[in-house]
């Protein structure tokens, strides 16, 4: 028999646990090998590896324990779907309306290990000074909060499902482990403050899991999204300098104020989970006295807009830097280091063709990290209602200039090894062409022949 949705909301969900292996082993066979191995090393990466498959298996009990049948019940088509394209960032699962188009609702997924408040409330333990008696066992001030050595926190688990609600004008969302979950809520009047409950688990009745998952995806869908934060923020610890591709400049402003941060620790007790990733390290720990490399600060208006497009690099975004119209190009900072590598590998390429920028290539404004670090991007020149060229339409002079164009950043010793129709556009207003997207670019030197073999493909390309 069918069950009604009242039924379907009100009952349990499956807990995580481990089931031990308690059958003995009834037979004994002699070692084939020597009893004792003659060395033993650690075995470095284990955890953070078993963090991940953790993480894997609790987003995929979330869906099916929980956001599938809830999902049932919802109205107006709702579901639970992968992050939509015109969505700033990366979420593990997002609520969405109108055949997956419109972002109502992200749900950000974190293991055990680091989203573990061992009966804390966020708004108790967010400020260092709350939290510092339970990790430090040399401080002394509130009894009431005992050192735990076992007690792990980052703000910037939270700052991570904030950008994903605050960059999208999104007023709820979820964060949860699938054994701990809470429920977040941001005000338009009060867009930087954000609201979270207590704790809910998978064996709680009153409310349930499922309930309490159905009423704030009622409240999202039933909500207008709202605007993004009005400006963009550009990071103290972004880079705008041109000639820095360092991958590994992430750094967790909140480790400073870690009394266990060591920077030199790359152990398996680290706080490493899936929004650290590979390519996220942590810096070397300098003074708090010591100068960060800092971005050029924007005197005018510096937004995200609208979505214009995107790729495997990430997704562009329209707006504003300093008010130049600009094309954002941004990637999530904390899931997406392939893509993150290729935007400041792009960023380097765009540095050695700073004589080009303007006029065979967009100009370069600004690149680093944006919103917190929860984005990185590139501000790219906007080319205006521009279109990719059609070797068919192109004047015999036209396709003359544009291998001459690809010539100029040759010069530069610079191999652009995508060029393609989609890569070469023509501005209208202007009247000028531009080679684009330059992720998979490679400095060769003026004098390689691969340049001579990339200007062949061109003319062929162009029928020329």
């Amino acid at each position: 028999m069918a069950q009604t949705a009242g039924q379907l909301l009100g009952q349990v969900v499956p807990v995580c646990q481990w089931i031990p292996q308690n059958t003995p082993n009834t037979t004994s066979t002699i070692p084939a090998y020597p009893r004792f191995p003659d060395n033993v090393r650690e075995w470095i990466g284990f955890f953070r590896t078993v963090r991940l498959v953790v993480e894997g298996n609790a987003k995929s009990r979330l869906r099916e324990n929980v956001l599938l049948p809830v999902e049932a019940v919802l109205l107006q088509g709702a579901i639970f779907d992968e992050t939509p394209a015109g969505f700033l960032g990366s979420s593990d699962h997002v609520l969405c309306t109108n055949n997956s188009t419109v972002a109502k609702m992200p749900v950000e997924m974190k293991t055990r290990h680091n989203l573990d408040l061992r009966g804390y409330n966020f708004w108790d333990i967010y400020r260092y000074n709350d939290r510092r008696g339970i990790m430090d066992p040399n401080f002394i001030s509130d009894q009431r909060r005992r050192f735990d050595p076992n007690f792990r926190f980052k703000k910037r688990i939270l700052s991570q499902i904030f950008g994903e609600m605050a960059c999208n004008g999104l007023h709820y969302g979820i964060l949860s482990n699938y054994s701990d979950t809470y429920f977040l809520k941001r005000e338009e009047t009060n867009p930087t403050t954000i609201y979270i409950s207590h704790v809910v688990q998978p064996t709680d009745t009153n409310p349930t899991l499922r309930e309490c998952v159905c009423y704030i995806s009622q409240l999202a869908i039933n909500d207008n999204v709202g605007n993004r934060l009005g400006r963009v923020e550009l990071d103290s610890y972004s880079y705008n300098d041109d000639d820095d591709d360092d991958d590994s400049s992430y750094h967790d402003p909140d480790d400073y104020d870690d009394p266990y941060y060591d920077p030199d620790d790359d152990s398996d007790g680290s706080d490493d989970d899936g929004d650290d990733y590979t390519g996220l390290r942590k810096r070397k720990r300098t003074s708090k006295s010591s100068s960060k490399p800092i971005a050029s600060s924007s005197k005018g208006i510096t937004t995200v807009d609208k979505y214009i497009g995107g790729g495997s690099f990430g997704k562009v975004f329209s707006g504003y830097y300093d008010n130049q119209d600009v094309a954002w190009k941004t990637c999530d900072a904390y899931k997406k280091q392939e893509a993150m590598k290729t935007l400041k590998h792009e960023a380097h390429i765009y540095s050695i063709l700073k004589e080009c920028q303007g006029r065979d290539i967009p100009r370069l404004f600004y690149n680093g990290y944006i919103y917190d670090g929860y984005l990185f991007a590139l501000a790219l020149q906007l080319i205006e209602s521009a279109h990719h060229v059609d070797p068919e339409r192109l004047t015999k002079e036209e396709k003359k200039l544009i291998v001459n164009q690809l010539k100029s950043i040759h010069n530069c010793g610079v191999l652009h090894n995508d060029i393609s129709e989609k890569n070469i556009l023509y501005e209208p207003k202007s009247r000028h062409y531009f080679f684009i997207d330059f992720g998979l670019s490679e400095v060769v030197g003026s004098e390689s022949p691969k340049l001579r073999q990339e200007e062949r493909r061109l003319k062929k390309f162009l029928k020329l």
